[in-house]
C-alpha cells in the first residue's frame, strides 16, 4: 500500500477540452507528485476525478474515483482562449482534490503546495532539466527543457545576456506521457559557439541543434558506426516515427546498409518495402501517440 498518491486520472468533463488539454494537465499534476510535492492520502495510490453536478466517492482497494463540479470550467464563455480554458480546468481539479481531502480527513497544506507549483509553471507542463552549460566563448548558456502543446516538445533552452529574450529550441516531439518523456532529457554538451548536443539519458543518443540555422540532426551512434543491427534499429525508428520524424527514404538509406551486412531482418523488411507493402509501421511505437 502507497503512503502517497501516485497518480491522477481525469476523466473528460467537458466536450469543449481536447483530449490533449486533460492529458497534459493529468501529467502535470503526476510529474509534480513524483518530483516535488508528496501527497500523503491514506493508501490511496490513484485518484480518478470526474465531472459531475454532485459530490460522489468511491473507493476500491487503493483506487479513489470522485465525482465534484467543475464549476470553473463551467462558467467560461462560449469564446474562451485555450489558456483561460487550461486555467480553469487546474482549478477545478484542485478544489475538487480539497475537497476529497476535506471527506477523507487528509491535510490540504500538501494540495495547497501543490497548487502554488502549478501557478509559478503558469499552469503549463514546461521546465528544464539537469545542468546549464555555457558555449565555449560564455555568452550563451544552453539547458536541457520541454514545452507541451499537443505534444511535449523536447529541446534546449538558450540564454544570452540579461537583455537578450531566451530561446526555445525543440528537437522532437512525443505524446503527453511521462516514461517516455523522462527517457529523453538528458546532458546538454556545446560542440562550438552555435552548435550544442542534447543527450538522451543513456548519454549515447543525441540530437545535435544549431542555434543559428535552428536545423536538429538526430544521431544514433551504433548506426552511424556501421553496425548493422544498429543500422536495422535506426531504419524502424524512422519507419515508425519513434522520436524522429516517420521518414521512409531515411529508413530505405539505413535497411540497404544494414541488409547489405546480411542481417536477416533488414533484409526482410527491405523486400516487404520494395513490394509496396503499406503496413510497415507499427503505430503502437509512434511516440506521438
Amino acid at each position: 500500500m502507497s503512503k502517497y498518491l501516485l497518480t491522477l486520472e481525469i476523466a473528460s468533463p467537458t466536450e469543449r477540452l481536447q483530449a490533449h488539454s486533460i492529458r497534459e494537465a493529468a501529467v502535470l499534476y503526476v510529474y509534480l507528485l513524483a518530483t516535488k510535492c508528496k501527497l500523503p492520502a491514506g493508501g490511496i495510490a490513484k485518484i480518478i476525478l470526474q465531472q459531475a453536478p454532485v459530490e460522489a466517492e468511491q473507493t476500491l482497494m487503493d483506487v479513489c474515483t470522485y465525482s465534484h463540479p467543475f464549476t470553473h470550467l463551467d462558467n467560461l464563455p462560449e469564446d474562451a482562449a485555450d489558456s483561460a480554458i487550461r486555467q480553469s480546468l487546474i482549478e477545478d481539479i484542485n478544489e475538487a482534490l480539497l475537497s476529497l481531502a476535506a471527506l477523507k480527513g487528509w491535510e490540504t497544506d500538501p494540495i495547497d503546495k501543490l497548487h502554488a507549483e502549478i501557478i509559478k509553471r503558469d499552469y503549463r507542463f514546461a521546465g528544464t532539466a539537469g545542468r546549464s552549460q555555457k558555449n565555449p566563448s560564455k555568452t550563451l548558456t544552453a539547458t536541457a527543457a520541454w514545452r507541451t502543446d499537443q505534444y511535449i516538445n523536447i529541446g534546449i533552452l538558450v540564454q544570452g545576456s540579461k537583455n537578450m529574450p531566451e530561446a526555445f529550441f525543440p528537437a522532437t516531439r512525443i505524446g503527453i506521457s511521462l516514461g517516455l518523456f523522462e527517457s529523453l532529457l538528458g546532458p546538454v554538451e556545446w560542440v562550438n559557439d552555435q552548435t550544442v548536443r542534447l543527450f538522451q539519458v543513456n548519454k549515447r543518443d543525441y540530437w545535435e541543434i544549431d542555434t543559428a540555422s535552428q536545423t536538429v540532426k538526430f544521431h544514433f551512434p551504433r548506426a552511424e558506426s556501421g553496425e548493422a543491427h544498429g543500422q536495422y534499429d535506426l531504419a524502424k525508428m524512422y519507419i515508425d516515427g519513434w522520436i524522429v520524424e516517420q521518414d521512409l527514404e531515411q529508413a530505405r538509406q539505413w535497411l540497404e546498409r544494414s541488409a547489405a551486412q546480411g542481417f536477416s531482418r533488414a533484409v526482410k523488411l527491405l523486400q516487404r518495402m520494395n513490394d509496396g507493402d503499406e503496413n510497415l509501421a507499427d503505430p503502437v511505437m509512434n511516440s506521438r501517440k
